[in-house]
Order: C-alpha cells, then structure tokens, then sequence
C-alpha cells in the first residue's frame, strides 16, 4: 500500500493498494485509519462484519465502487479514505444477494454523527456516477483526488 495523499487537518487520505479479496483490501484501508488515528482498533473487524452482512459494492459503469463504513463507535473522528486498486477486486453487490461487482474505486467512510452520513452520501454517490471524474481519480491524479476530497469532507 501507498499512501497518494494524506489531510489531517482536513480528515481524508487516499492510498494505492492491491489485494487477493474485498476482506484483505478493506482490512488495508482499515489499518491506515486507524494508524493515522481516525479509528478505534476495533474498526477493521467491524467493517469487514459490516460489509460481509451489508455488501456496499456498486456497478457504476467502467469503473465500479465500493462504499463500506460501520458504527460510529469506532470512530474517532470523522474521516474518508480512498482507496484506489492495482487491479480490481470483487465485491459483493449492495442490495443484491449473491451478485458480485469487480470494484476499482473504494471510499471507507468513518462517520462519527448519523447526521453527518446523509449529506457525505449524497456527494458521494454524485463522485460515483461520474465515470470521467473516477478515471481522473484513478489514475492517482493527486491535485484532482484533492479536490475531490476535499468536497466530500466540507
């Protein structure tokens, strides 16, 4: 794994990785947040529990996503990790027993406020029905992946 770019002050980071499975990359990205202090230690079991029972992968044309995030409980403050994949990996379809989607792009959100969610979504799934702006994005673009981020967490 690669750290691409790191915020704190602004709560986000974004990171190259590659892995054999959804649990192996969303245990990677779960341990750069909680290493840069954005998780409890008990987010990576919670947020593989989590997208085991409540898949978040979405079919979003070309370049496919995956949205996980878990309780605010093992949050310590609110953050969005991106995670940009070598290669893609499958992910379980959210909504859609037994269908997989090979997902390029992940987004781990950290929520501390339930309030909070709605709003991040609603951008979020604005980024993900953006084909060119996910190209730009994976492409490790670090001044757009700024931008983009940085949108996401005002």
């Amino acid at each position: 794994m690669k750290k691409i770019i790191g915020k704190a002050d602004k709560n986000y980071l974004a990171v190259s990785l590659s892995g054999e499975n959804d649990k192996e990359i969303l245990g990677q990205m779960a341990d750069v947040m909680f290493q840069e202090g954005y998780v409890n230690e008990g987010f990576h079991n919670a947020i593989i529990r989590r997208e085991e029972n409540f898949p978040t992968g979405l079919p979003t044309g070309e370049i496919n996503v995956a949205i996980p995030h878990t309780d605010p409980e093992y949050v310590n403050r609110p953050a969005v990790c991106l995670g940009i994949l070598d290669s893609p990996v499958k992910f379980n379809v959210m909504g859609m027993e037994n269908e997989t989607v090979l997902v390029s792009v992940l987004f781990m959100l950290a929520i501390k406020k339930k309030e909070d969610q709605l709003g991040l979504l609603q951008k979020l799934i604005a980024t993900c029905q953006d084909q060119e702006m996910l190209k730009v994005i994976q492409s490790g673009d670090k001044k757009k992946i700024d931008e983009v981020l940085g949108e996401l967490v005002k």
